[in-house]
């Protein structure tokens, strides 16, 4: 069976529900990272967030054979071992007695058994289960290359293994070379320089462009994976499933847009004579000029929104059939109504640029 229909058709195992904002956040950077480095060095692939694990990896959108299943987790301070990874939560707790009558509790995972899951489900496609995290593993070899489980010392894995059987009966001694650690070079304080400052440098590999620009291509990239991780799709259907990825196609179309925008900006000397009243001419074009700087800058639904609601509501207004600032300014109030996806703060004159820029960027 096709792996996609296998996703689509295998529930998932849990709903995460709300995620603390900083691990969202580092999800978000490492998968980004991750999506760079494929970039560069595949054809072909797609990265989901929340979809069956933080992270999932298919070696390609339109023929795929191989998934990847990455847990993302991070902590302050320490090391992991292989046994913290394996450990069953609450194992070295104090167990509390169902009351009489109740259901006996659930027993939980550890992080290793849900990556083991993983496997269990998709058996025939599961290329890895790696551990991903901000802190070295004492009992494998220090580095941030991925490293398999089975390297640590012969106790070390093998009391791996016995905890893995443990807690699914399933589990087979040779089930251990799926699992790899990674340990991510992003520190969890300075992670979102880190991710920024790599994707700047993408740009300026990827299109020749050194200007600060490439900011605002950081942000917008980094806001299409945190947009995936908390988009509800439907994934019944492939079409639906492919809405939920990052592909190359998709970073290929976003930096063709970039580089679109910057090459292609509406020119307002070609609409500045039709402005008649010099001292509106003037003020309306400073007001230009702030707005093509705003536009280059910022990414996201709320400005996409922005800008395409202000072409809806300006277009049955400026038609041509009086002079053009008057039909503008009746525009002006319904533009007004949509500031609060831009900026409620910005002056009327502001909002004239943004009519006139958007009515032109056909």
């Amino acid at each position: 069976m096709d792996i996609r229909q296998d996703l689509l058709k295998e529930p998932q195992r849990e709903k995460g529900g709300k995620l603390a904002v900083e691990r969202f956040e580092y999800q978000a950077a490492w998968g980004l990272s991750r999506i760079l480095q494929l970039y560069k060095t595949v054809a072909d692939f797609g990265i989901a967030f929340e979809f069956h694990d933080d992270v999932l990896e298919l070696d390609s959108m339109s023929s795929p054979t191989k998934v990847t299943f990455f847990q993302v987790k991070t902590q302050k301070t320490g090391t992991w071992t292989l046994s913290g990874i394996s450990a069953s939560p609450g194992a070295k707790g104090k167990t509390t007695k169902a009351k009489p009558g109740a259901a006996s509790p659930e027993k939980k995972l550890s992080f290793a058994a849900k990556m083991y899951d993983n496997y269990k489900r998709f058996p025939g496609h599961t290329d890895r289960l790696v551990f991903v995290t901000n802190q070295m593993c004492s009992d494998l070899a220090e580095g941030h290359d991925e490293t398999k489980f089975d390297t640590a010392a012969a106790s070390k894995i093998e009391s791996f293994r016995k905890r893995l059987k443990e807690q699914d009966p399933d589990f087979l001694e040779e089930h251990s070379k799926l699992f790899h650690f990674c340990c991510s070079t992003m520190n969890l304080v300075s992670f979102s320089d880190t991710i920024m400052g790599a994707v700047q440098k993408f740009v300026i590999e990827q299109t020749g462009m050194t200007d600060t620009s490439t900011y605002a291509f950081a942000l917008m990239l980094l806001e299409e994976c945190r947009q995936r991780e908390r988009m509800d799709v439907d994934f019944t259907t492939f079409s639906g499933m492919s809405e939920s990825f990052v592909t190359r196609k998709l970073v290929d179309d976003r930096l063709e847009e970039f580089k679109r925008k910057r090459t292609e900006a509406v020119d307002w000397l070609q609409i500045a004579p039709d402005i008649t009243n010099i001292v509106r001419r003037r003020d309306i074009g400073a007001a230009w000029k702030l707005y093509v700087n705003d536009r280059l800058s910022r990414y996201g639904p709320g400005p996409q929104r922005f800008r395409k609601a202000v072409r809806d509501v300006v277009a049955p207004h400026v038609v041509g059939a009086r002079d053009l600032l008057t039909e503008v300014d009746a525009a002006l109030p319904e533009v007004r109504q949509l500031a609060h996806l831009w900026d409620p703060a910005v002056s009327d004159d502001y909002l004239r640029a943004v009519i006139l820029y958007e009515f032109h960027d056909v």
